[in-house]
């Protein structure tokens, strides 16, 4: 009988570790960047849950030098040579375009400029509280797509921040 518990209770304390690590996995989702518009840009962003919400990580290479901005954009489809099968920010809020670093009203894509060096790579991370994975809420972003322009984000132009071409594409999947 003493046996018999012991395998009880080694076989209890066993499922609580097992359910206690599955229930701290975290969602997770990637989009692969590939070029649009021309360009040689390709890149990946990594987005995480966390406890202050989800964290991109979008690293870039083959990207002209300079100022880029990142916007996450209504459609999962890169398919268009310029990537405008994208649509446009993606805007479940109704708010206008404005800059996320800076608080106020602002599309849930607006995200913010991306720093390419001379060498064509360039490496972005945010935390945005507004933003989930897998929710299938408004505010989860799978199947929204991963856009990085040619020109910075001015964070005042209606109805997208004067931003230029789509030079990246990439569809966000769970993970």
């Amino acid at each position: 009988m003493k046996a018999f518990m012991k395998i009880y209770f080694l076989a209890l304390a066993f499922i609580a570790a097992a359910s206690i690590s599955c229930s701290t996995k975290k969602n997770t989702a990637t989009a692969q960047i590939q070029s649009a518009s021309g360009s040689t840009l390709t890149g990946e962003a990594i987005f995480e849950e966390t406890s202050d919400g989800v964290k991109m990580t979008l690293k870039v290479q083959g990207a002209k030098p300079g100022t880029h901005a990142v916007h996450l954009h209504e459609n999962g489809d890169c398919s268009a040579p310029d990537a405008t099968s994208a649509g446009p920010h993606w805007n479940p809020m109704n708010h206008p375009h404005g800059n996320r670093s800076e608080g106020g009203e602002f599309h849930a894509g607006d995200i913010d400029n991306l720093e390419v060096g001379e060498d064509g790579t360039g490496t972005l991370e945010i935390v945005a509280k507004d933003w989930t994975i897998g929710t299938g809420t408004a505010s989860d972003i799978i199947g929204k797509a991963v856009i990085i322009h040619a020109d910075p984000d001015d964070f005042v132009s209606q109805p997208a921040g004067n931003a230029g071409a789509r030079e990246g594409c990439g569809v966000i999947v769970k993970g």
